[in-house]
């Protein structure tokens, strides 16, 4: 906010430098002006030469190429001269003087040039008079006390001339005359008005042009400043989700396999929770990282025809239990409608949607289903929670939002912000409705099929299944960190692998006579440590063995680049932490003997 004193004090020094433009103007055009003037006066000078003395008028004309002579001295004194704004009064006084004595020589005509008894020349000097001062309108104009000394100093002797010779004729003209420098004079003040505005606004908007030039320094600075905190944000965030995966990912397998080994009732129910609550911070962690993969890029949809009567099963079957915790009813409509989308990318939006909805919920129901749309399908998630005011339903998709404040244990408000940012990759549509009090429908529309694939029916066998298709199973397990490389090695041996471990590139060539045979697969990390990583790590493995073993990624990094790489590489990637059921999954599809669970998205 600026001070009035300030403003006052701009405002004056940009009216200094006004006055400053008007009079350098004037200056400037002193040359042609004079070759104008002497033009004029050779030519009034011609006309009256049978009329008055040829001394008066070469005298006269002397007079005038004198003062043409000093504004040319003045010309050239102004222009080596400092012109600051500080002198213009000094040049604004000596070109009034100048111009008033210039206006003298001209207005001496009415007493020597003037002819009486003869109307033709007395309407020659008239006519001449009124042109010199009509002419000097445009110049000296752009000062008016220059301007008035000037045309009163040419005219006012002409028109006392005619009123006191007298008669009707005379009296007349002395009056039309009167009337004509008074019609010069404000014709001068508005051209004066004109171009000092002009001037005026030229510099406003210099200075605007100034402001907005700063303003838009300020905001790049502005701009700079915040994406190094955001990137400084970024690398922080990367490190510390990597340094904090790394024990969570092995106290995962620990607890893991700890459950598994208990048999006392009660000691297994506290290792049943201790699970969960690992689970719960897994949870978080790859919420995280999906925000990660979708920044950088590295989720490509794998789009395809899919029942969403399976997809609404699973996401009712994982989030029953919370909902049933808060007391809430979370009912499914069956369908019998399919997408055709990535079901692995339309499922984590539904089980975002739902999540969001049961956290905001703490009396009534959840409702979800489907509605055919023509060409599209709505899966809809009706809930009687807490609702949203209007003024925030944009904002609940940014990261970190809450559109209430409720626990953090609850979630990092992150949830509609994935489902945004899936929304756009999968090209689909995302609405909301909401009634504060009364609660909340979100909308998640993607393209119909009319195609409906085969149902699938996993049953909980399947890991079993799984478990017992790796038995007798080699693989080498890579992992810099000791406490990960013990705890998955001791979750492969309770499913009857033979895990060989080794810390880094260097240690699994050493160990792989150890495998006794051509090990089944390559589990390893990203980063080894010493400038490896796990990509370079099963490239030299191969190269070694000279066989394509099947290889995957288990890693903590979550920076953009590293998944880039990862993605480039072609292998199978898995997030830290990652859970027993899914590693499992994973190895047993690697090894292609689980021929139920598929591929998997990485």
């Amino acid at each position: 906010m600026s001070i009035p004193g300030q403003q006052e004090s701009s405002a004056a020094l940009r009216e200094r430098q006004v006055r400053a433009d008007l009079i350098a103007s004037i200056y400037s055009h002193i040359p042609r002006s004079s070759l104008g003037v002497l033009a004029g006066a050779v030519t009034v000078a011609w006309g009256m030469w049978g009329q008055v003395a040829h001394s008066a008028l070469l005298g006269w004309l002397g007079c005038i190429g004198a003062v043409l002579i000093c504004r040319l001295y003045l010309h050239r004194a102004f222009h080596r001269g400092a012109r600051d704004p500080g002198q213009v009064a000094y040049w604004q006084r000596r070109w009034t003087w100048s111009t008033a004595v210039h206006g003298t020589i001209w207005g001496s005509t009415a007493v020597f040039m003037y002819v009486p008894g003869s109307p033709e020349y007395q309407a020659l000097l008239l006519v001449a008079l009124f042109a010199i001062s009509t002419a000097a309108v445009p110049l000296i104009g752009r000062h008016l006390p220059s301007l008035y000394a000037f045309v009163l100093a040419v005219l006012l002797p002409i028109i006392v001339r005619l009123a006191i010779e007298g008669g009707a004729e005379r009296l007349l003209l002395a009056i039309i005359s009167a009337l004509v420098m008074y019609g010069i004079f404000l014709f001068g003040a508005e051209l004066n008005r004109t171009i000092t505005e002009s001037v005026r606004r030229r510099y406003e908007n210099v200075e605007l042009i100034d402001q907005l030039t700063d303003q838009k320094a300020q905001a790049e600075a502005a701009r700079r400043e915040a994406d190094q905190a955001n990137l400084s944000k970024t690398r922080f965030l990367a490190a510390a989700s990597h340094d904090l995966r790394q024990p969570m990912h092995a106290l995962g397998l620990f607890s893991d396999s700890l459950r598994r080994r208990i048999t006392d009732p009660e000691q297994h129910a506290l290792a049943d929770r201790i699970c969960q609550s690992v689970e719960a911070i897994e949870q978080t962690f790859d919420t995280l990282l999906d925000i990660s993969r979708l920044d950088a890029g590295v989720v490509q949809p794998k789009k395809t025809a899919f029942r969403l009567r399976d997809l609404l099963d699973r996401v009712q079957s994982d989030c029953a239990a919370e909902a049933a915790a808060k007391g809430l009813v979370l009912r499914v409509v069956t369908t019998r409608l399919a997408a055709y989308s990535d079901p692995v990318l339309v499922e984590q939006v539904v089980r975002n949607l739902v999540t969001n909805a049961i956290r905001y919920t703490d009396r009534g129901s959840v409702l979800l289903g489907c509605r055919p749309r023509g060409r599209w399908v709505s899966v809809e998630v009706w809930d009687t929670g807490i609702g949203i005011p209007a003024d925030k339903k944009e904002r609940i998709f940014d990261e970190f939002y809450q559109a209430a404040e409720r626990d953090r244990r609850e979630g990092l408000g992150l949830g509609l912000a994935i489902v945004r940012r899936v929304t756009r990759l999968l090209g689909a549509q995302t609405s909301v409705e909401s009634s504060p009090g009364k609660g909340s429908v979100f909308r998640f529309r993607v393209p119909r099929s009319e195609r409906l694939p085969a149902p699938r029916n996993p049953t909980g066998a399947m890991l079993h299944a799984s478990a017992r298709s790796l038995a007798d199973a080699v693989v080498l397990v890579i992992d810099d960190d000791p406490s990960v490389l013990d705890a998955m090695s001791e979750l492969l041996r309770g499913w009857g692998v033979r895990a060989v471990a080794a810390r880094s590139l260097g240690c699994a060539l050493a160990r792989l006579p150890e495998c006794e045979r051509y090990p089944d697969a390559i589990v390893s990390d990203f980063r080894l440590g010493q400038e490896e990583n796990g990509i370079d790590a099963v490239a030299r493995i191969r190269h070694e063995l000279g066989l394509a073993v099947p290889a995957m990624i288990v890693t903590g990094d979550t920076a953009p680049r590293s998944l880039r790489v990862i993605q480039a590489s072609g292998l199978r990637c898995l997030p830290k932490p990652v859970t027993a059921e899914r590693l499992l999954q994973e190895l047993s599809a690697l090894l292609g003997r689980d021929p139920v669970t598929g591929s998997a998205h990485g």
